[in-house]
């Protein structure tokens, strides 16, 4: 009688322990379930995009011996995916002209490439209301020169080779229909390397060489052992911008805002700083 009542009292027991247990595992799978669902639609509201950059544009994006993306838009954009959570950058470095390409046929959501902000681009793409970055003409001369501060003292001086209706041929031409009776000798070249025109700078074979300050001059100079620098102020300032396809209207507005969050949490003027030994950033006022 007690053998049989201890049965029955265990076998409750076990009945019970078994219901419990499926509570327990419908519960923990309800739970799982749950999460899973959750994740998988948080995953799925985070829309990855291709972006693209200059390949060798150095500093600005270009790989390194490691094979690596790196440089200045290289970090920037980096910076703006963290900010921007449902958008995931894939980032590819191409050939320049295969940006702008690859951006027309919807190959590319947004490029880079130190983008200068003019009518055409305006009316082609989306271009944020916020620099990426800065790029700074400045006129480079012998370290033992003195003589040269601003356009104005080119004149009678000899000037590396501009590139044939490049930006800083026509920055000259312009200056020279403003000044008729200060006149800068404007030489052109093709094939002149950007390394072999601060050298020829260096050597005192010519006065001065007007360039952008994004083409690697810092690190041209370290290499080389190049006695030259840039004068200051710079003659000409021009923000970067990134450009975005017609259809990406909420991506453009999100990169807008995140680039002014960079901008005014000192993160643009860092990595300028990392990539051009100086804080650029502080120029631009507008």
């Amino acid at each position: 009688m007690k053998t049989k009542l201890f049965s029955s009292v265990l076998a409750a027991a076990l009945f019970a322990g078994v219901l419990s247990g499926c509570a327990s595992n419908q519960s923990t799978g309800a739970n799982a379930s749950a999460a899973q669902s959750g994740a998988e639609s948080s995953a799925a509201q985070v829309k990855t995009v291709n972006v693209a950059l200059e390949s060798g544009s150095k500093p600005l994006s270009f790989e390194n011996d490691k094979g690596e993306k790196v440089g200045y838009e290289v970090d920037v954009l980096k910076a703006v995916d963290e900010l921007i959570t449902d958008y995931d950058f894939n980032i590819e470095l191409v050939e320049s002209d295969a940006t702008q390409i690859g951006l027309e046929t919807g190959k590319y959501a947004l490029i880079g490439g130190g983008l200068y902000k003019t009518p055409e681009r305006e009316q082609k793409y989306l271009i944020p209301n916020a620099i990426n970055g800065v790029s700074l003409i400045n006129i480079y001369v012998n370290e033992d020169d003195d003589s040269i501060k601003s356009l104005d003292d080119l004149v009678g001086k000899k000037l590396v080779p501009s590139t044939p209706n490049g930006g800083i041929f026509n920055l000259l031409t312009a200056y020279n229909q403003e000044h008729p009776d200060k006149q800068i000798t404007i030489t052109t070249g093709d094939g002149i390397s950007v390394a072999d025109r601060f050298k020829s700078v260096s050597d005192k074979e010519y006065d001065a060489l007007v360039l952008p300050n994004n083409l690697g001059f810092a690190e041209i100079k370290e290499e080389l052992g190049l006695k030259v620098k840039a004068v200051t102020p710079p003659v000409k300032i021009n923000g970067t911008y990134f450009a975005l396809a017609k259809d990406q209207t909420d991506l453009s507005a999100k990169v807008e805002q995140a680039l002014k969050t960079l901008r005014e949490n000192g993160t643009l003027s860092k990595l300028s700083e990392t990539w051009y030994g100086e804080d650029t950033i502080k120029y631009f006022t507008e």
